[in-house]
């Protein structure tokens, strides 16, 4: 009978062991894995402080540059209010003592009003185009503040993607570059270039959103063949057509837009792949020189229905 009883309490405790080994192992895991998502979020959090200060130092060189120029606005305005001051009054008194000069001199009063109005207007011309020039800065400072307070947002408010990065091993990974040139112009430089997408993976990826994200932000404009959605007659496209990229349009896009980012999405549901391309042919960006001495372009392709996005191995860069 105690024999029994001792076989008994021994199959227990076995039993115990095995019960606590599992919990243990269960436990480790889930260790395990919160300390990858963890160091995901960190990662994540690395990259946004990292643009915030990017964007706030190019805030605070076009903040220089806004009060730069400023400066030398209200000093030729104020040199024009004085020069206009005095070329008034020269005409005033030219204009008493006419009368009373013979014909060159009356010749040579009128060249010298002819000059002075002439150069009034090359002042004001020149007051016109620092006027513009602040009114771009100003513009430029406002897409900057709305950016810096997405990021703000962003990172306070955003839900944490299931997955930030994809190792090399997963079976979602996808390869994104742009191929593009740029022609010069005297007052126009226009980038034309393809931007390529690559599914790499194991698995088919869906539904691609694209971003092209400015700086500055207000040299944001793409043209090529995308369309917006409203002037696409859907039922009147076949099956077999190429795949039509419209742009992104809803209030969310719109506010992008303000920011220096304009979003892309392709017509009608797609499905790449593994091992297939898919491409946004043909791009066009044109870039005012007179404002723009250095645009830089960077390109994000976002897959919703897979959870998982991807930047640009390249940026497009250019220095006017």
């Amino acid at each position: 009978m105690d024999e029994g009883k001792e076989v008994l309490s021994y199959a227990r405790l076995v039993n115990r062991h095995k019960y606590y080994m599992e919990k243990s192992l269960k436990l480790e895991k889930d260790f395990i894995f919160v300390n990858e998502k963890l160091h995901q979020l960190e990662e994540k959090l690395k990259e946004s402080q990292i643009e915030s200060e990017k964007v706030s130092s190019l805030n605070h060189d076009l903040q220089n540059k806004y009060q730069t120029l400023l400066n030398s606005y209200n000093t030729l305005k104020e040199q024009y209010a004085k020069d206009h001051d005095e070329q008034m009054k020269r005409i005033d008194e030219l204009q008493k003592n006419q009368k009373t000069e013979d014909d060159r001199q009356q010749e040579d009063l009128y060249h010298r009003i002819e000059g002075y109005e002439a150069l009034l207007a090359e002042v004001q011309e020149e007051m016109n185009a620092k006027e513009k020039e602040i009114d771009i800065y100003k513009r430029r400072m406002a897409i900057l503040e709305k950016r810096l307070k997405a990021n703000g947002d962003r990172i306070i408010k955003e839900r944490p993607q299931e997955i930030t990065s994809t190792p090399k091993q997963s079976k979602v990974r996808a390869m994104v570059y742009t191929d593009y040139a740029i022609i010069f112009g005297e007052k126009k430089t226009i980038i034309r270039g393809d931007l390529i997408i690559e599914n790499i993976g194991l698995e088919s990826l869906s539904n691609p959103i694209i971003c092209f994200r400015f700086y500055p932000g207000d040299a944001a404009l793409l043209k090529g063949h995308i369309s917006d959605a409203n002037d696409i007659d859907v039922n009147g496209l076949d099956q077999e057509d190429e795949v039509r990229w419209v742009f992104l349009e809803n209030e969310w896009s719109e506010e992008a837009r303000e920011r220096g980012e304009i979003w892309i999405h392709p017509l009608k549901p797609l499905s790449l792949a593994s091992n297939e391309t898919l491409k946004v042919s043909d791009f066009q960006i044109p870039i005012e020189n007179e404002y723009n001495d250095h645009v830089s372009i960077e390109c994000f392709v976002f897959f919703q229905d897979n959870h998982y996005k991807v930047k640009s191995a390249n940026q497009i860069l250019i220095n006017v």
